[in-house]
């Protein structure tokens, strides 16, 4: 990239030069080299600087770094923060909220800018580095791909890209570039302490596995570039599956189509528990594999608790046709089910009555001789049920259940079942048992809407008066159950 930047920073950044490019410098070679090239080619850049006052030389750093922009002519940001009390605040680890405080800088003053990108001088190295903490850490296509060019939408903003123009510099090329532009790197100490993870690896991990290949280096970053190209197919194919399956999706939750899920291949479906993951836990760099195979289970389970736990403060919520992944005290949409509006409501005869959601239910009156007889002995439409009028107490009652309620379903030789487990049997939604209405005829239950209504009111060879109940969704009658 050094003996041709120009192709990379258009091609690869895909940088114009009309908007600025907000560059986060440190100081270091690998920040300055990447300023130096965007500024040698004329870009417009702006100078940002995160103080994380984690040693005693860093508001010294900054100055060198304000100091360095300023004889560029550049505008120069500074930003700082606790980074020790986010740490413990948050329960990170120091590593990460560093990284955390230090792109929300970034990224707030990118947007403050109006900026076209974030910049950051990542190099090949550190390539090699980030594809080694993910294989340790456990990963699949995506974290052994290592980091893209261009980043977008990100962890931090869907309109702004992160973007990393010296991915294919190695370290050494670039203090060979600072060197020969008489640019004056800042000495990170911090970079020689092994107790981090990442200099961990650089400083025993790499030069071990260099005993056994000395290209070892490079064989990874070359990894990376193949897995990269084939994560990318992979990620249009997911794309469209998460198109499909996307169910509704908001701040605290997402919600996909379960049996549309079930046919995916198992990859896929740990694609798509990823995304989920990933979109409501941006900043979680690390999915477990554990989390990813919870989810798959719980899609091919036919089954399902009703809610589970899943990762980070996200639960697995199981209802009809759809698997909701949310935070646990997420207030998920209400759907389109039948819901009863206060504590009762009087049903004649004749009458209707609404119900949440764009629901009705009605009561006809029918002629004997023009009940269908044959709809009493096959599970047809659900969404409407007759009934023999002379063993109902008018007016008709519609209510929420509850404590004590017991029915009779039809099919059950008369014998009782509580409501609550009428409602777990038939996966009537949890949330949705609380306000589902029930049709009565005093205190007794007459019909569960949307499911198989009460032995005690079918109707005989003695019934002479017959009243047809009809569940309907915006006063159109549907011929699926309401369930």
């Amino acid at each position: 990239m050094l003996s041709d930047p120009a192709k990379i920073l258009q091609d690869e950044c895909q940088f114009d030069h009309e908007h600025p490019i907000l560059v986060g410098v440190s100081g270091g070679a690998d920040s300055l080299c990447v300023l130096d090239i965007l500024d040698q080619n004329g870009y417009p850049v702006v100078v940002a600087h995160f103080d994380h006052q984690l040693r005693p030389a860093s508001s010294a750093e900054a100055d060198i770094v304000r100091n360095f922009a300023q004889s560029r002519g550049l505008q120069f940001i500074l930003g700082s923060g606790d980074v020790h009390a986010r740490a413990e605040q948050e329960q990170e680890s120091l590593e990460e909220a560093a990284r955390n405080a230090r792109y929300r800088f970034l990224f707030q003053c990118a947007e403050d800018l109006n900026a076209q990108a974030v910049v950051v001088g990542h190099s090949a190295d550190d390539q090699v580095e980030t594809v080694l903490m993910h294989l340790l850490r456990g990963s699949g296509i995506s974290g052994l791909s290592g980091m893209s060019y261009r980043w977008l939408p990100n962890a931090w903003h869907d309109e702004i890209p992160l973007v990393r123009p010296l991915l294919g510099v190695w370290r050494a090329e670039i203090l060979a570039y600072c060197h020969k532009r008489g640019l004056s790197p800042i000495s990170d100490t911090s970079n020689q302490d092994a107790t981090y993870f990442r200099n961990h690896l650089r400083l025993d991990l790499i030069p071990f596995l260099e005993t056994f290949n000395p290209a070892v280096r490079k064989l990874i970053w070359q990894t990376a570039e193949v897995t990269r190209g084939d994560r990318d197919l992979i990620v249009n194919l997911v794309d469209a599956a998460w198109s499909d399956s996307l169910v509704a999706t908001g701040v605290d939750f997402v919600a996909l189509d379960t049996s549309l899920s079930r046919q995916y291949p198992v990859g896929m479906q740990r694609h798509l528990i990823r995304r989920a993951i990933a979109q409501l836990r941006p900043e979680m760099r690390d999915i477990s594999f554990e989390a990813v195979e919870r989810g798959v289970n719980y899609i091919q389970d036919s089954r399902p608790s009703a809610e589970i736990d899943l990762i980070s403060g996200l639960k697995l919520v199981s209802e009809p046709g759809k698997l909701w992944i949310a935070e646990w005290e997420a207030e998920l949409p209400s759907a389109e089910w039948p819901q009863v509006i206060g504590d009762q409501i009087f049903l004649e005869v004749g009458g209707t009555v609404d119900l949440q959601s764009g629901w009705q239910l009605s009561a006809v009156k029918v002629a004997i001789n023009e009940f269908p007889f044959h709809v009493s002995k096959v599970k047809a439409n659900l969404n409407q049920v007759w009934l023999d009028l002379e063993q109902i107490k008018l007016p008709l009652l519609v209510r929420a259940r509850k404590e004590g309620d017991r029915l009779q379903p039809f099919g059950m030789d008369g014998h009782s079942q509580k409501i609550s487990d009428f409602m777990i049997n038939e996966k009537i939604p949890r949330r949705a048992r609380r306000r589902w209405p029930l049709v009565c005829s005093a205190e007794q239950i007459v019909w569960v809407p949307g499911y198989r209504p009460t032995q005690s009111f079918q109707i005989t060879g003695n019934t002479t008066e017959v009243v047809k109940l009809i569940l309907r969704f915006a006063d159109v009658e549907t011929e699926q159950s309401a369930g």
